[in-house]
C-alpha cells in the first residue's frame, strides 16, 4: 500500500481487487453522470432524506422488512436453537439472503457456523451487517441504526451449507442483542449488536480483501466498494458494487452530520447498513440510504456514515477487528 501526499491509500499492494476493479471503474464512469443527473432531480424536487421517504426523487434508507418466510414459530425456534441455529433450504429463501457466510478457522479449532463481516440480517429488518468490533472483552458487529434499535435480537446467516441431497442450506441464528443504535438520518445512522459468546467470529468481509484497517479522514475522492444483500433488476447479489466519494450534497439534501458523506453509487433494498471500504480495503463508513423514483431504486448516489462519526458515536473502548485479527480506530490512518 503507497500513501500520497493527502495520505491516501492506493492499490498498489492489493492486485487481487483487478479483476473487480476492471468492470468498476468502467460502470463508475457511467455512475458518475447518473449521479449528476439525480443531484439536479433532487436540486428540482427539495428531497428529504429521511426513513419512510421513497417518493419519486428522494433519498430513503434502504433497510426491507422483516422477510414473509420468517414466520413467528421459525423465529422462535431459531431464537430457541442458539448458536447451532436453524438450517432453511437456500431455494425456499428469498434472494436477499443467498451470501457467503464462511467457516471460522483458528489455533482454537473450527466451526462451520460463523458471524461474519457483511453477513445478511432478517430480523428485525431485511438489512447487512458490517464491520465486527471489539471491546477487548466481547465480540459486536455493525449495522445501520435504523435496521435494529436499541435490545432488538438480531437474527442473520451464520453459514452455508449442502446437505447430503445436494441441497444448498442457509443456517439462520440468533446471533445478539442491539446495545447501541442511532436512528437520526444522513450521518448519525449506525447500530452495534453484541455477538452471542456461543457464537464464533471472522473479521473478514465474503467476498472482499477487507477491512485492512480504518479511513477516518474525509473520504471525497476515495474510490469506495460495498458487499451488500440488496438485490434488484440485473444486478447480481452478493457482488461487491462499486462507486467514488464526491463532495457533501448537504445543500440539497439534508445531513443530520458533517461525518455524513455520499458517493456516485447505486445502493439496493437490503443494502442498509453495508460496510464500505476504499480499494486498500480500508474502512471507510457503513451505507444507509439511497434515491429512489416511483418507489424504485436507481443508479446514482448512495448515502452513509463515515468512520470518524461511528467511532464518535461508539467511543474510545471499541475498536475496529481486521481481517488478520488487529485491532484499530481512529488513531491513524490503518489504527493501532
Amino acid at each position: 500500500m503507497t500513501l500520497t501526499q493527502k495520505g491516501h491509500a492506493t492499490l498498489d499492494s492489493f492486485s487481487e481487487i483487478d479483476a473487480y476493479n476492471s468492470r468498476g471503474v468502467s460502470m463508475r464512469k457511467f455512475l458518475a453522470a447518473a449521479g449528476i443527473a439525480i443531484a439536479c432531480v433532487l436540486a428540482g424536487v427539495g428531497a428529504a432524506a429521511h426513513a419512510g421517504s421513497g417518493s419519486d426523487g428522494t433519498v430513503s434508507t434502504l433497510d426491507l422488512p422483516t422477510p414473509s418466510w420468517l414466520t413467528p414459530q421459525l423465529e422462535a425456534q431459531i431464537v430457541a436453537a442458539g448458536p447451532r441455529g436453524i438450517d432453511v433450504p437456500a431455494a425456499t429463501l428469498d434472494p436477499n439472503c443467498l451470501g457467503t457466510s464462511p467457516p471460522y478457522a483458528g489455533t482454537d479449532g473450527v466451526s462451520v457456523n460463523a458471524v461474519s463481516a457483511g453477513t445478511c440480517m432478517v430480523s428485525p429488518s431485511g438489512c447487512t451487517m458490517n464491520f465486527v468490533f471489539t471491546d477487548g472483552t466481547s465480540n459486536y458487529i455493525g449495522t445501520a441504526g435504523h435496521c435494529a434499535s436499541r435490545g432488538k435480537t438480531v437474527i442473520a446467516q451464520v453459514a452455508t451449507r449442502v446437505d447430503p441431497t445436494d441441497t444448498v442450506m442457509a443456517t439462520l441464528a440468533a446471533i445478539g442483542t442491539t446495545v447501541l443504535s442511532w436512528n437520526n438520518g444522513i450521518g448519525k445512522d449506525f447500530a452495534l449488536v453484541k455477538i452471542n459468546s456461543g457464537l464464533r467470529v471472522v473479521p473478514g468481509v465474503a467476498g472482499a480483501l477487507g477491512p485492512t484497517g480504518t479511513f477516518c479522514g474525509d473520504p471525497v475522492g476515495q474510490p469506495v466498494m460495498h458487499y451488500g444483500h440488496g438485490y434488484i433488476f440485473f444486478v447480481e447479489q452478493g457482488y461487491a458494487k462499486f462507486g467514488e466519494v464526491i463532495p457533501d450534497l448537504s445543500l440539497l439534501v439534508p445531513f443530520t452530520s458533517p461525518e455524513g458523506y455520499n458517493w456516485v453509487g447505486y445502493g439496493l433494498p437490503g443494502d442498509s447498513g453495508s460496510e464500505v471500504m476504499n480499494d486498500a480495503g480500508l474502512a471507510v463508513g457503513d451505507l444507509t440510504h439511497g434515491i429512489g423514483v416511483a418507489g424504485l431504486p436507481v443508479p446514482g448516489l448512495s448515502f452513509g456514515t463515515d468512520m470518524k462519526q461511528i467511532f464518535t458515536l461508539i467511543g474510545s473502548t471499541y475498536s475496529l477487528v481486521t481481517v488478520d485479527g488487529r485491532h484499530v480506530n481512529c488513531a491513524g490512518l490503518i489504527g493501532i
